[in-house]
């Protein structure tokens, strides 16, 4: 019995097993692709946090500095609050005693540093987790701030001398 083939028939199609193949291969190569993507991401993400985490101890650190290095005196009180008395000028001829301290009063469960100018606080740096300033010889404070932002820990450490430093007679 000779099967239905002729030579002149061309095939038109393709067989089940030539899609089985074709769809393997390209489920290979999209399972690649959104792998490298994926990891693209994460690795984004991270970054953008490592950078936000950095941008707030570096903001943090440079105003705190400052208000050191500008003050007539500064001390540390022991449960984390630094008190800055300005040096008085032209726009603020009788300085009142700032501080400066970490607590969410935002209650969005991230604890902030504050600056508290004539009792009222302004936020300065967002997702702090701990900060120390200590004076480690007259005039001259060594500064320690550390910032959480989703697992990206970033610490910044300084230290700066007064500018007007009267010592003790």
């Amino acid at each position: 019995m000779r099967l239905n083939r002729r030579r002149d028939h061309l095939e038109c199609g393709l067989t089940l097993l030539e899609v089985l193949a074709a769809l393997l291969i390209s489920g290979i190569f999209l399972l690649t692709a959104m792998r490298l993507f994926t990891d693209q991401w994460r690795g984004a993400h991270a970054l953008k946090n490592h950078l936000e985490a950095h941008y707030a101890v570096m903001t943090a650190g440079k105003t705190v500095s400052d208000a050191i290095r500008m003050s007539e005196t500064a001390s540390w009180a022991d449960p984390g609050v630094l008190k800055v008395l300005p040096l008085a000028d032209d726009s603020n001829p009788q300085p009142r005693l700032d501080s400066y301290f970490i607590d969410d009063l935002d209650g969005d469960g991230r604890k902030d540093l504050y600056w508290s100018h004539a009792e009222m606080p302004q936020p300065v740096a967002s997702c702090m987790i701990g900060w120390k300033c200590a004076e480690v010889e007259p005039g001259l404070w060594e500064i320690f701030l550390q910032a959480n932002v989703n697992g990206q820990i970033v610490t910044w450490q300084t230290l700066i001398r007064r500018r007007v430093f009267y010592p003790a007679s």
